[in-house]
């Protein structure tokens, strides 16, 4: 049995492969294990590099470009965005690699470019009924912030919603994450400055909330959102073309009506009617307004729209399958085998 290393955080002992391991419960998110699976059928063992410390590899695979040299032909998975990674776009660090799986469209004019967009869960049972979602509208998120100031940056837009609720309408918003004991983390080298000081403070010298709709951190994000009508799941930043992430499939999986902002073309990714255009609204009082006159009839419309699209066509691209066909295709065509 030949093998290979993917090398991931500093996850070890083949940990990255363990269902709730990775990232959004490890099931989904990034699933590893079924591109494990998917590998030793075609007879080599995908492994973290502890376990394959002192053994020839066939391959590396780095999720996210890193900047140690790989030691044997490598390949990338590009899944975090740039604004958060630049070294995701350094075309320098990143020609070190012998393929790029990647939804960045910045990166599509070179051929070592493979388009994958990110892998998704799709379940379309047991979706609770309007009337059987209690939470108006939820926000699910860590109190984080971009390292730099951004006109695409998607954070702060997400927290002037919740900061009109804050005000307005409490008992309609539920904001779940972790860091919300504090307040919003600030973008840009300063604000990383502030956040940080605020962390150190926190451990001291534990304050009240400054936010009346949080609930605290969630452990069951899905669970959650099988109770809620709508979320704002809009991406970290808007605009980056192909950058579609779980926080719209999460929603979808849930039956949950998503508040989405992503990148331009969404329309030509995903059917527009499955989901409420967080751009469409100049203020969150406009936006809130809209929710409030979404009726029964017209949130199960969104519903089966949204049952219709993942069990199309037109969703495999986004599905855990085709994130791991392409990636042990192309691999073993490129090595010949």
């Amino acid at each position: 049995m030949r093998v290979a290393t993917v090398y991931y955080r500093d996850y070890v002992e083949n940990s990255l492969f363990t269902a709730g391991a990775g990232e959004n419960n490890g099931e989904f998110y990034l699933p590893y294990a079924k591109l494990r699976e998917r590998f030793l059928a075609a007879g080599i063992e995908l492994n973290t590099p502890d376990v394959n410390a002192g053994r020839p590899v066939e391959f590396e695979l780095h999720i996210n470009c890193r900047r140690q040299d790989p030691s044997a032909r490598a390949y990338v998975y590009l899944y975090e965005n740039p604004l958060i990674r630049p070294i995701n776009r350094d075309r320098k660090a990143l020609a070190r690699y012998a393929k790029w799986f990647a939804w960045d469209g910045e990166l599509r004019d070179d051929p070592r470019t493979v388009p994958l967009l990110y892998p998704n869960h799709f379940a379309t049972e047991g979706w609770n009924g309007p009337d059987k979602r209690p939470l108006f509208c939820v926000l699910v998120a860590s109190n984080k912030a971009l390292t730099v100031v951004d006109p695409r940056d998607q954070y702060q837009a997400r927290v002037r919603i919740l900061d009109w609720y804050e005000r307005h309408a409490p008992t309609d918003f539920h904001l779940f994450g972790r860091g919300w004991e504090r307040p919003a983390a600030q973008p840009g080298r300063w604000g990383r400055a502030r956040n940080q000081f605020r962390k150190i403070v926190a451990r001291f010298l534990p304050a009240k909330s400054p936010y009346a709709t949080w609930r605290g951190p969630v452990d069951d994000k899905i669970e959650l959102l099988t109770r809620a009508r709508f979320c704002l799941a809009h991406e970290n930043c808007r605009d980056l073309e192909g950058y579609v992430t779980e926080k719209l499939f999460d929603c979808f999986r849930a039956g949950c009506v998503p508040v989405y902002v992503g990148p331009r073309e969404i329309a030509e990714l995903v059917p527009t009617d499955c989901f409420i255009d967080g751009r469409a609204f100049a203020t969150p009082a406009e936006l809130a307004a809209h929710l409030r006159a979404i009726g029964d009839d017209e949130y199960r419309a969104y519903q089966e729209r949204i049952r219709a699209f993942l069990g199309s066509d037109r969703a495999k691209p986004f599905s855990q399958d085709h994130f791991a066909d392409v990636i042990v295709r192309t691999i073993l065509a490129d090595l010949g085998r």
